[in-house]
């Protein structure tokens, strides 16, 4: 398509050429509101560069995933997203620390290594445990400042080789872990290749993802875009894992970002016992019809209905003359404009903590204010694209609502929060 894109002919997971497109979906910018604006020699230009979004599915083991693949360094090099930032996430983070330790009886002085690891916020909490922690990162300047805060980060990909590397510096790790990172890898030989290299004999690898079967199930479409390009069920992990000696051990299902998952596994007929819900869930998926054709028809109707009766809301206000505003400007946010045919239908945007001061697109250009700007502008109507966040954002705004003001939530079914 063009110098950072490329499409697949197999499975990701499997290798196998047997995917079929199972959801067709809008094209998106390639560059997302996540990627600073020295990413690769086109610049701002690339903002309006997009690739299909469509959603894909393996016959054979089952992996839902994304074929067009963008460069990772375009995306990831110059990134901007914080962990920090996510509201509500370093808490889950510290939990997720606590479940690891004692799950995994870790003792102090063990190393921890997570890839993906952004700004240290989980690591950091091994390291006040008294564990050795080791990050990586591919982007340079979130690296550097992780390690300048005492989290030692390396601002790389990782691969087998960094993970040879990692073992004979540091020695194997006891624990790998990956939070909202599995998703974003199109190599995936080498993440699992790279895991069983440095773990310990009695190591394990804990990786937490957006689950598939939420996804479909609870219509969580701004969880697909550019950046995350497969979709993980425990079906197609399961099968895939034994070809570099590992097994999952556990799976299980976790609130995080609408509907995750938490994977652990371990060398093949490592200590622990595999538990009933590993196959538990398998059977869920198959019988919730996860890997059926038929199963994603559904779930993209009920896509194209949300789609049609918030573009009706909109143009009403607009043909009377309305501000049509939209809050949350986050990557899965800016996905939503393009997957709801927003792009001419919205006059600003407004964000509590926004990255840039416009969102720009192929044939728009969007001014980003903060909270403040609602009373600014004063909309009419502003649609919340950051639904997973709408109460907060209806409760810090109960003026707006008061003075005439109306919110519409469109995920995961179209709603409307009035005053009173």
């Amino acid at each position: 398509m063009n110098a950072y894109v490329h499409k697949r002919s197999d499975c990701r997971l499997c290798r196998s050429r047997n995917v079929v497109r199972s959801v067709p979906l809008a094209q998106v910018p390639i560059v997302s509101p996540n990627v600073g604006s020295d990413a690769g020699e086109d610049g701002a230009a690339l903002t309006r560069v997009v690739a299909p979004l469509d959603n894909y599915l393996c016959a054979d083991c089952g992996l839902n995933q994304l074929v067009y693949v963008v460069d990772p360094a375009l995306i990831y090099r110059s990134y901007l997203y914080r962990t920090s930032v996510s509201l509500g996430l370093p808490e889950h983070f510290r939990r997720l620390a606590e479940a690891v330790i004692g799950r995994l009886a870790l003792q102090p002085g063990a190393l921890v290594c997570e890839f993906g690891s952004n700004d240290g916020t989980l690591l950091n909490h091994f390291k006040g445990e008294g564990f050795l922690v080791q990050g990586v990162d591919p982007a340079r300047g979130i690296a550097a400042e992780a390690t300048a805060r005492g989290v030692p980060t390396l601002p790389e990909f990782f691969d087998v080789a960094l993970a040879q590397r990692i073992r004979e510096e540091r020695g194997p790790a006891k624990v790998v872990i990956a939070n909202n990172a599995m998703a974003n890898i199109d190599d995936l030989d080498e993440i699992f290749s790279g895991v069983a290299t440095l773990i310990d004999d009695d190591g394990a690898f804990v990786f937490e993802t957006q689950y598939a079967l939420d996804v479909f199930d609870k219509t969580l479409l701004d969880v697909i875009y550019h950046e995350h390009i497969s979709l993980f069920s425990v079906q197609p992990v399961s099968r895939a894992c034994g070809r570099f000696g590992l097994e999952v051990f556990d799976a299980e299902r976790i609130p995080t970002k609408g509907g995750s998952i938490r994977f652990w596994l371990q060398r093949q007929g490592g200590p622990r016992p595999v538990a009933a819900r590993v196959g538990e869930l398998i059977a869920l998926e198959q019988e919730s019809g996860l890997y059926d054709l038929a199963h994603h028809q559904r779930f993209a109707e009920r896509v194209s209905g949300i789609s049609h009766a918030l573009q009706s809301e909109i143009d009403a206000v607009r043909a009377a003359g309305g501000v049509v505003g939209a809050y949350g400007t986050s990557v899965g946010c800016a996905a939503l404009i393009h997957q709801f045919e927003l792009e001419q239908r919205l006059d600003v945007l407004f964000d509590d903590t926004p990255f840039k001061t416009r969102l720009d697109g192929p044939g728009y250009s969007l001014p980003v204010m903060t909270a403040d700007g609602v009373y600014e502008k004063r909309p009419s109507l502003i649609v919340i694209l950051a639904w997973r966040y709408a109460d907060q954002i209806v409760a810090k705004h109960q003026r707006y609502l008061d003075e005439g003001g109306r919110f519409l939530v469109p995920l995961p079914d179209l709603s409307e929060r009035r005053a009173g």
